[in-house]
């Protein structure tokens, strides 16, 4: 059961972030400066993946997020959807992305439909970001690459002896 709560979390947020810039910064950076790293991310963007449900099915779907500055620029709300061929909704989440000055680094937390959610700690990356959570027997890990208008991401789950396991890809193109 765990397991099965812990892909269903991965998979409900893994369309949350992205940023195209690294995340070099000094210690005199402010925290406008530090999200300014995240702008590329504002818009709407749309596309396609696909996931491996918690029973081992690999489902396509069709994706829409949409990326807003809140609070004055100092977070980003990201809502995002998923939904199967058939037009049923498979992933409906919503994430906010805020620098963490007390934590020194980026925070991410998540809300799913499904009434699960999390908080975690997000690298930007030159030309996009990562994320991971532990999971029982391992961990799950997110990578996302910007360029030009286009959002590719990849998730993997790693087990504990190294085996790694891809499960979630999608790429989004940016409508504006």
């Amino acid at each position: 059961m765990r397991v099965l709560i812990a892909c269903i979390l991965a998979l409900t947020c893994a369309p949350a972030v992205a940023a195209p810039a690294t995340a070099k910064t000094s210690a005199t950076t402010s925290y406008s400066e530090r999200m300014a790293l995240l702008a590329k991310l504002v818009g709407d963007w749309r596309g396609s993946g696909w996931m491996i449900l918690p029973n081992g099915k690999r489902e396509s779907f069709v994706s829409q997020e949409t990326v807003s500055r809140r609070l004055s620029g100092h977070a980003l709300l990201v809502e995002g959807q998923h939904r199967s061929a058939n037009g049923q909704l498979v992933h409906d989440a919503m994430a906010m992305i805020t620098w963490n000055e007390r934590a020194g680094g980026y925070r991410m937390r998540t809300a799913l439909s499904s009434g699960f959610g999390g908080d975690f700690p997000l690298e930007v990356t030159p030309g996009g970001f990562a994320w991971r959570m532990d999971v029982p027997g391992g961990h799950m890990e997110y990578v996302a690459q910007f360029q030009d208008d286009v959002w590719t991401e990849r998730g993997r789950r790693i087990s504990t002896d190294g085996r790694s396991t891809d499960f979630f890809e999608m790429r989004l193109q940016r409508l504006r």
